[in-house]
């Protein structure tokens, strides 16, 4: 596939760091002599050991050379013994169908959606997003100042007729074509829903016949609620049309801010040019920490660990689910989640939820997020409010949803 067609002039502008080069050289040969780089030497660092315990009980220490480089600074792309362990773990979940690919560690997978935005976006261009959608990515879009396409979604997903209604409309008014989707295909930030297989064969096909990318945001894949896990883009991709990504935050740790990108080789090779020049690598010892993970946990402990997850929250949903239904039948509707961490409700007969978010259910101690934090517009009238059941205890979803109840009916008695 021809990568160069979709980078921007400012892509096209980074060069590559003969520093950087050079760190990665040195750390592939750790018998050479290193009077390259400019490394802190670290006997100077007040760290003598760092020990984590897991839940099973299992303690590990980092000690000398680990610590070190745990303490100090390493590849653009990632701590190499964790980029081939890496490498690893991708093939085995996702079995990519080409063999030009690679990955990339980001602080976080919006790192990653930040660095392809600017990889492939020019200022004004038409970008696909399904709507709605987290406001992180409508924040990183934003500077572009692209033309917004929404690609609407019910509760399979995004809607693959619309993608191809609107190329046809584009290409017979002879307006730009968008290069890229950005799809949250897993448990999607806000609306819960889980894009099918079928849907994503038929994505897919359309981006190879209107040569699109497909920024397959993945944070959730996890967390879904399904018998069988989800079919990835990545895995119907033949030949780097999807730019994939994927997070440890919510199956490890938040604060440890790792994130993958993982795509065809001459696209990570421009994203590893602009981390060189940016944040220069992900977090030396939380690649660590990951590292020894992988290398304590077998896939059957990694599997397990990830059904546990699943468990916890589908029964965190299925609390949530329950105080809906007892406090808010009539006076809302939503759809059952198939994965993620939130429930996205309609507030019927409040023709915009800002108020009442932001102004009725603070001062009564309830936070909840007001709809228009998902459109790229908000000035529009919103009446959706995405509630999350990731965080509170059983006790506080109850009592949270019994008084957002109560502020619904003032609200509609106000407007009667």
């Amino acid at each position: 596939m021809d990568c160069a067609r979709f980078l921007t002039n400012v892509a096209n502008r980074r060069k590559s760091s003969i520093i950087r080069e050079w760190t990665t050289k040195f750390m592939a040969n750790q018998n050479a002599i290193n009077l390259a780089n400019g490394m802190p030497n670290t006997k100077t660092f007040p760290f003598e050991e760092i020990s984590v315990t897991y839940k099973s009980g299992t303690k590990v220490k980092l000690t000398g050379d680990e610590l070190a480089w745990s303490l100090q600074y390493g590849p653009s792309q990632g701590y190499i013994p964790l980029v081939k362990k890496m490498r690893e773990f991708q093939e085995y979940w996702y079995k990519p169908a080409y063999n030009d690919w690679d990955i990339l560690f980001t602080s976080g997978s919006m790192d990653g959606c930040s660095k392809v935005f600017e990889m492939v976006v020019e200022i004004g261009d038409p970008v696909m997003i399904q709507i709605p959608t987290y406001d992180g990515i409508l924040n990183a879009l934003a500077p572009f100042m692209p033309k917004f396409i929404e690609i609407p979604q019910d509760h399979d997903g995004i809607i693959p007729e619309s993608i191809e209604k609107m190329f046809e409309e584009r290409i017979r008014h002879g307006k730009p074509l968008p290069k890229i989707l950005y799809v949250n295909p897993t448990g999607a930030n806000p609306t819960g829903t889980v894009l099918t297989e079928s849907r994503k064969s038929r994505i897919y096909e359309l981006a190879k016949m209107y040569n699109f990318l497909i920024l397959e945001d993945d944070p959730y894949y996890f967390l879904h609620f399904l018998d069988k896990k989800p079919t990835t883009f990545l895995e119907l991709d033949t030949d780097g049309h999807v730019l994939r990504l994927d997070s440890f935050s919510k199956i490890l740790s938040a604060g440890i801010r790792l994130g993958i990108v993982t795509a065809h080789k001459d696209f990570i090779k421009r994203l590893i040019k602009h981390m060189e020049s940016t944040s220069i690598h992900a977090s030396s010892l939380s690649q660590m920490l990951l590292f020894k993970l992988l290398n304590t946990w077998d896939q059957e402990k990694l599997e397990q660990h990830f059904k546990d997850i699943q468990s916890f929250y589908r029964e965190r949903r299925d609390i949530m689910l329950s105080s809906l239904e007892k406090y808010l039948t009539g006076l809302a509707e939503w759809e059952i989640p198939k994965g993620g961490m939130f429930v996205w409700v309609k507030i019927n007969k409040i023709k915009d939820v800002m108020e009442l978010t932001k102004e009725k259910c603070i001062s009564h101690g309830v936070f909840v997020i007001p709809g228009h934090a998902f459109n790229h517009d908000r000035s529009k009238p919103e009446y959706h409010i995405r509630l999350s059941y990731s965080y509170a205890s059983p006790e506080e979803i109850d009592k949270a949803v019994q008084i957002l109840a109560q502020l619904i009916r003032k609200e509609i008695g106000k407007q009667n």
